[in-house]
């Protein structure tokens, strides 16, 4: 790992690693532009065998360059939905962050550890709605974050990180909170 990579630093898009959903797009599109004539049968089948070992999204987009519409060939996951009834919403470990978290819970806690987890953007905002039950962030190691927006009807909103001298990376945005439970950020 570099100096460049590890918890805490943005990937950037192109380097993200793609879905097999996501080869199945361009797949199609691939399949599209050849009925409409821009490929011809010996392009799409060399296109198509690079698609099926894409391990990035530039490898993704490198098949559609010179393609109408290769800008939005491949989709950017920019939202995390994380819903629950009841029971603990978690997430830890290696997991990429997206630019935008959600988290929808009516009775149950939600754990959401980012000390080893990978950032699209430099800047997360994580919108939170717990009925019942607590909101526990951990942010990695040089992280800020903004709780103004945080709230607590029952409870109390604490920020562990610490005000910092500038803005770090990542940022963390947290608003909403919980009606009954602690909002913490360490």
């Amino acid at each position: 790992m570099t100096a460049n990579e590890g918890p805490g630093v943005p990937i950037p898009a192109r380097d993200l690693r793609v879905s097999n959903a996501e080869r199945d797009h361009v797949s199609a599109l691939l399949n599209r532009h050849h009925l409409e004539g821009r490929l011809d049968g010996s392009e799409l089948a060399e296109r198509l065998a690079a698609v099926s070992v894409a391990v990035t999204r530039a490898d993704l987009n490198s098949v559609l360059l010179d393609l109408p519409g290769a800008l939005d060939a491949v989709p950017t996951r920019d939202l995390l939905e994380l819903t629950n009834t009841a029971g603990d919403l978690r997430r830890a470990g290696e997991w990429l962050v997206p630019p935008r978290v959600v988290v929808r819970s009516k009775f149950g806690n939600a754990r959401l550890d980012m000390r080893h987890a990978r950032f699209v953007t430099g800047e997360v905002v994580i919108d939170v709605d717990l009925v019942v039950g607590n909101v526990d962030v951990r942010l990695p190691p040089g992280a800020t974050v903004d709780i103004t927006g945080a709230r607590a009807a029952i409870g109390t909103v604490r920020d562990k990180v610490g005000a910092s001298a500038s803005r770090g990376t990542p940022h963390v945005i947290l608003f909403g909170g919980t009606q009954v439970g602690n909002v913490t950020v360490r």
